[in-house]
């Protein structure tokens, strides 16, 4: 009997747990934050926008107040870090990307960089009739892609160059390809610029090859904040399937790495985020 009673408390206990995550996570999946930082940078000064991982957050419910919150921070450049669709998207499905970074391009100039989830769009369509070419058309002209390669953008003051890398998707994967600085090298070229260097990159896993290989700062995403943030502990996953990533959030700045890396705006597969707010991130360079 006194089993049965256990049981039946730590059951009620369990299903309590489960219900307020699923309720917290329903209304942190339908809000957002500006996160502000500010970095030094030889002789530069201006804002930068940075999103990522969108993933057709709510179906593009929060679009207005994303386009309004980018708005009334005035940066002089948007950068768009990857997965903003979802590998196997119908045509249907990807129209809330298209509507928001639409709308960006009347703010700033926005730069786009493939994240994984780009890269399995394309993959799909080659073999399985999806919609990529029809994506990429919808999109304002005005947007400037970066597949592993660069270009130079001023700011309020000062230039820097922006590089966007595409790696194929083994080096994603927990047991797939190891990135290293000649791999590096044979997608981007030598790290060699009179201005400052921005990387695009969205895997955050490989921050300190993307040290190495000579950027200043690096803007990831990919792991959106380890999904479920616990108390000095931090994110408790990644894509990976790694407990506990090391890059999971925030900015790192250890040996060669000089990295920020973003929780994302959305959520796929399992749509659950718990103290963990979906958010945009405005670097201001003082």
């Amino acid at each position: 009997m006194k089993l049965s009673k256990i049981f039946l408390t730590l059951s009620g206990i369990g299903a309590l747990g489960l219900s307020v995550l699923f309720l917290e996570s329903y209304r942190e999946l339908r809000q957002f934050r500006i996160r502000k930082v500010e970095r030094k940078l030889p002789g530069v000064k201006g804002r930068v926008l940075f999103l990522t991982d969108y993933h057709e957050a709510v179906g593009g419910k929060m679009n207005p107040k994303l386009l309004k919150a980018a708005e009334d921070a005035c940066p002089d450049l948007i950068l768009v870090g990857g997965d903003f669709v979802n590998g196997n998207e119908e045509s249907e499905n990807y129209q809330p990307a298209l509507d928001l970074i639409n709308g960006l391009t009347g703010i700033a100039p926005v730069v786009y960089a493939y994240g994984n989830h780009e890269k399995k769009m394309i993959y799909h369509s080659e073999t399985d009739g999806f919609h990529w070419d029809d994506y990429r058309k919808g999109l304002d002209p005005e947007v400037t892609f970066l597949v592993n390669q660069w270009k130079d953008f001023r700011l309020k003051e000062g230039i820097i160059r922006v590089y966007g890398l595409d790696m194929e998707i083994p080096y994603f994967m927990k047991h797939g390809e190891t990135l290293s600085t000649e791999c590096m090298e044979r997608y981007l070229g030598p790290a060699d610029s009179p201005y400052p260097i921005l990387l695009l990159a969205h895997d955050p896993s490989w921050g300190p090859v993307y040290g190495k290989w000579g950027a200043d700062l690096t803007l990831s995403g990919h792991y959106h904040g380890g999904i479920i943030r616990l108390p000095l502990l931090g994110g408790i996953v990644s894509p990976k399937s790694d407990l506990f990533p090391h890059f999971d959030h925030g900015m790192y700045e250890e040996g060669d790495t000089r990295m920020l890396v973003s929780s994302g705006l959305g959520q796929h597969t399992i749509p659950v985020r718990f103290n963990n707010l979906p958010e945009m991130v405005l670097i201001e360079f003082v």
